[in-house]
């Protein structure tokens, strides 16, 4: 028969207490011991994460999946982040997923709300090694880069990557500027496209709380909205030198600033 356990007076669950030496021990005197029933929860909820998660990453590690499932919950629920419109993102082939840059938390924003693909974030080599940031870095595949641009062994895995099929995210401001402050666009997303012949998906971010700091800015209550744009055509570019750099680069501002007309 069916035993009512009630944990508070807004919550009550119905178990079966049989013979189960697990559940016995747990159900006991009606009161419920919360390391097992604990670890019950979390075993069952990342089996159905798994299960419910390979219909959209069916390629993907499963710690990959558990973890996009996990950021998902973080942003839609602290960060009250909803996507506007569908995500352009192509379902196979290399990628460069680029937008602006207010927070230090924009990455997690960009992961949560592209469902059909992962992707790794090229990232300043310091917050790459964060207590902590460093271990989420390493598993989903992020490319730590020197801030004065002098990084070739950074861009060479870039490349390499994309050369791969896969994805990467890339800001193309490179650093988050203070409020009222901008900051000019750097090549790198230019660069990378041509050299690797990825596809430029445009994406603007709204709604961030400027924070000083990695940690103020993650656990700040933001009120995102993210807007994905069609690819940008860099079909007439064809050199590398700087000058074809720059007017690439300006095409691909151009296509993140008209998103940010409609937020």
């Amino acid at each position: 028969m069916p035993t009512a356990i009630v944990l508070s007076d807004r919550m009550t669950f119905l178990a079966t207490a049989g013979r189960h030496p697990t559940w016995g021990a747990a159900l006991a005197g009606g009161r419920v011991e919360w390391p097992v029933f604990a670890a019950v929860l979390v075993v069952v909820g990342a089996g159905l994460l798994l299960r419910y998660g390979r219909r959209c990453l069916p390629n993907e590690p499963a710690i990959l999946v558990v973890l996009w499932y996990i950021n998902r919950f973080w942003t839609v629920f602290w960060y009250r982040l909803r996507r506007v419109g569908r995500c352009t993102v192509p379902a196979e082939g290399p990628v460069i997923l680029t937008a602006n840059h207010g927070s230090t938390a924009d990455p997690l924003m960009l992961y949560a709300t592209c469902p059909h693909r992962l992707m790794g974030f090229m990232i300043a080599r310091e917050y790459a090694h964060l207590p902590l940031l460093h271990h989420f870095t390493d598993v989903v595949g992020c490319i730590p880069v020197k801030r004065d641009g002098q990084d070739s062994a950074a861009t060479r895995a870039a490349i390499r990557r994309l050369r791969e099929g896969r994805m990467l995210g890339i800001f193309i401001e490179g650093r988050i500027p203070k409020p009222g402050e901008t900051e000019p666009p750097k090549h790198g997303v230019a660069l990378l496209a041509l050299r690797s012949g990825a596809t430029v998906v445009p994406a603007h971010i709204s709604g961030q709380v400027y924070r000083d700091g990695v940690a103020a800015s993650f656990f700040a209550r933001h009120r995102a909205r993210v807007r994905y744009g069609p690819p940008v055509d860099l079909s007439d570019f064809t050199g590398r030198d700087r000058e074809t750099l720059s007017r690439a680069t300006e095409k691909i501002l151009a296509a993140i600033l008209e998103l940010q007309t409609r937020a």
